[in-house]
């Protein structure tokens, strides 16, 4: 699993003044083979699991892999189209199919390179008025996206369900609200039919679906020169109930200062962190039957 692997990086990625392969060229004149070929060759931003960001020049980056999904290009569309929130720009997208990949396809995203540092490797050097006035911004960006109510749950413009409290091998897709729910509930039956779950637990009663990033943490946000945080890699983003951002935070081992101090700022859903907790069994262990 992922959350064991130690991401890869070239150093000279972030570097400012560096040479990068579309240095003064325009992207419209490279052709989408040309893209995915500068995938393997140019300098390693990040590269984890199947995904990889890659520098293209000084201000683009490009992510591919067979996990980059179309509905995260739509959710920057929609995050930048109706909020406020800082997220890189998306210049082009397109996905080209692949046997070997586990969903059949591979996508690539040319976006903004974010100058800045990660928030992971500066948070424990920041003070603490710095440090508080992050995580004021990290509530907000919550807050905002949970004023955006979206009647069909699931990535934006459809597709599998890739996220914390589904499955390794993603669940769905989940035409409406009943589907999504039902499946909740088969995880929550199956963790209490091995005493996995408390048999209090209630089971789930889905009814409101908010614009949802579900993996906010240090490693997902850049940090600027004007001290203002930029939101990236909205893989696992899409139409969720309100309560998957804070139970997210609320189970993330690393970093518990920023996690609680962001915490501390937004709503919580004790009762829902609680149905979320019980089914970790169904969805790990469980997580094909």
């Amino acid at each position: 699993m992922e959350l064991f692997m130690r991401p890869i990086a070239d150093l000279e990625s972030r570097e400012p003044n560096g040479s990068f392969p579309l240095d003064g060229k325009d992207l419209n004149s490279v052709t989408d083979e040309a893209l995915t070929t500068l995938l393997t060759t140019s300098p390693i931003l990040h590269q984890l699991g199947g995904t990889t960001v890659v520098r293209l020049s000084e201000i683009l980056i490009m992510k591919g892999g067979g996990s980059v999904m179309t509905s995260e290009v739509e959710m920057l569309l929609l995050i930048a189209s109706r909020t406020a929130i800082r997220v890189p720009r998306v210049y082009r997208a397109f996905q080209l199919k692949y046997d070997t990949q586990y969903f059949g396809i591979s996508g690539y995203i040319v976006m903004d390179f974010i100058p800045g540092q990660p928030l992971d490797e500066c948070w424990n050097a920041l003070s603490s008025d710095t440090q508080g006035r992050i995580a004021a911004q990290v509530a907000e960006m919550i807050q905002e996206m949970q004023s955006i109510e979206l009647l069909k749950p699931g990535p934006i413009g459809g597709g599998p369900c890739w996220a914390r409290f589904f499955t390794d091998y993603s669940a769905g897709p989940f035409m409406d609200t009943a589907k999504m729910e039902a499946w909740f509930n088969h995880k929550l039956e199956i963790s209490k039919s091995v005493n996995k779950a408390p048999r209090d637990v209630p089971p789930f009663s889905l009814t409101k679906f908010v614009l949802t990033h579900h993996d906010i943490s240090p490693r997902k946000l850049i940090l600027d020169q004007h001290e203002q945080v930029w939101l990236i890699d909205w893989a696992y983003s899409g139409a969720y109930p309100p309560v998957f951002e804070s139970a997210a935070l609320s189970i993330q081992p690393s970093f518990t200062d920023f996690n609680e101090a962001v915490l501390s700022l937004i709503p919580r859903y004790p009762e829902e962190e609680i149905q979320l907790d019980a089914i970790a069994y169904g969805s790990t262990t469980a997580a094909l039957a």
